[in-house]
């Protein structure tokens, strides 16, 4: 259920480009139609709503949060192929802050994959006030030495044929596409894949330096949660028969001044104390953060299958594939949980753990001119945070998300 929002009473709004003080959001048609000193400073409680106007002169207003990787949540799936279990999913993550995300579809069989594929194009435009701006396929061409949690069973080398039947199943939606670039048949499939306007990324791959530095010439500008079945710099033995520091696909990241990628800041896949020297390196245009939620997310400790996936949720918060081998099964988290430790875990300022799921993830998507800030023409994509950065409203196109 929502309520139209016509105007916010704010006390402060903060944005990864301006912090306000006492302003007057005012909202039409789904965008910010203007913003406006207010006149009233008083901090009384400041958490009424009436006639479309909403008093959070208390609170803290921000943009709406952007997620790169969404899988799942509440033990359901995108790879589910079932409308209801979508809507669920969208709804799950909207109520938590995130307005606009992209579903991710995991490695698959060819047909459970192009099946997938279709039924969630069909239904991208169904979960308005969220915005599904496309979909995010992670796999089959990935490393069976980096699987991670992927079904090793439906992992295979690049195939341009079986790329050029994704593509058309996804009737051009498809916005991000991770795959392990050391495969053979991987350049000319990254090249078709750019050509055909999909962000290209390498993830859960051993790749070289060498193999990056090709890949990126063919047009790869993205590492998917980088760090996580994907190396650091390590040794390896070189081409001269001694050992080398081989960069890897995090030192190619680190290297590469226009790679960019993104991260999982859930305390368990990426350790936080690494996060402030990497965003002093890459900035927060070239590093962002997703939550990688997997069908975990909202769910209690326990063990869940779906989709042919045995996922044990731990009292901890984090969730291993069943079945053995150690591996995170994706995250438990939402991108909120993400900025929230990215600040109090990594030490890293507010401003800028928003703008790594705000205005970095829009420009990437090239949907900076109307996502990601707060300003008059954006879309009204709105939280409404307390003092200790836990939520308190979501706007969503205008809409207050109930």
């Amino acid at each position: 259920m929502t309520t139209s929002i016509h105007s916010l009473i704010c006390g402060e709004i903060l944005t990864p480009q301006s912090k306000l003080a006492h302003h007057i959001i005012s909202i039409s048609e789904g965008k910010i139609s203007a913003l406006s000193p207010s006149l009233n400073t008083d901090q009384a409680d400041g958490r009424g709503i009436s006639d479309g106007v909403l008093d959070v002169r208390d609170g803290l207003v921000v943009p709406g949060l952007i997620d790169l990787q969404v899988n799942g949540a509440l033990n359901w799936s995108f790879q589910s192929q079932d409308y209801q279990h979508f809507a669920e999913v969208v709804a799950f993550h909207l109520s938590a802050g995130t307005t606009t995300m992209l579903p991710t579809l995991i490695t698959a069989a060819e047909d459970v994959l192009l099946a997938g594929i279709r039924t969630l194009t069909a239904a991208l435009q169904d979960f308005a006030p969220a915005t599904l701006p496309g979909i995010h396929i992670e796999g089959p061409f990935l490393s069976p030495q980096r699987k991670g949690a992927h079904d090793e069973h439906a992992l295979r080398l690049p195939d341009l044929a079986l790329a050029h039947k994704l593509v058309a199943a996804g009737g051009g939606h498809i916005r991000l596409f991770t795959l392990a670039p050391e495969l053979p048949g991987s350049t000319p499939l990254i090249s078709y894949l750019v050509q055909q306007g999909v962000i290209v990324a390498a993830g859960h791959s051993q790749a070289t330096y060498k193999d990056m530095r090709q890949a990126i010439a063919a047009g790869l500008t993205f590492v998917t949660h980088a760090g996580n079945v994907s190396d650091w710099p390590y040794r390896a033995m070189g081409e001269l028969g001694f050992m080398t520091s081989e960069p890897g696909v995090v030192g190619s990241l680190m290297a590469e001044t226009e790679l960019a990628g993104s991260i999982i800041l859930d305390g368990f896949h990426f350790h936080p104390a690494l996060l402030p020297p990497l965003l002093r390196l890459k900035g927060t245009d070239r590093l962002l953060l997703v939550s990688d939620a997997s069908t975990a997310a909202g769910c209690p400790p326990g063990e869940y299958r779906n989709g042919g996936l045995h996922v044990i949720i731990h009292p901890a918060g984090f969730a291993t594939a069943g079945g053995g081998g150690g591996y995170l099964a994706g995250s438990t988290i939402t991108l909120l949980q993400a900025v929230q430790r990215a600040v109090y875990l990594s030490g890293v300022s507010l401003t800028d753990a928003l703008a790594m799921a705000t205005v970095g993830p829009a420009r990437l998507l090239g949907m900076a001119d109307h996502k990601g800030h707060i300003q008059p023409g954006a879309d009204a994509d709105l939280l409404v945070l307390n003092r200790d950065l836990t939520l308190r409203h979501v706007i969503a196109g205008g809409q207050l998300v109930r």
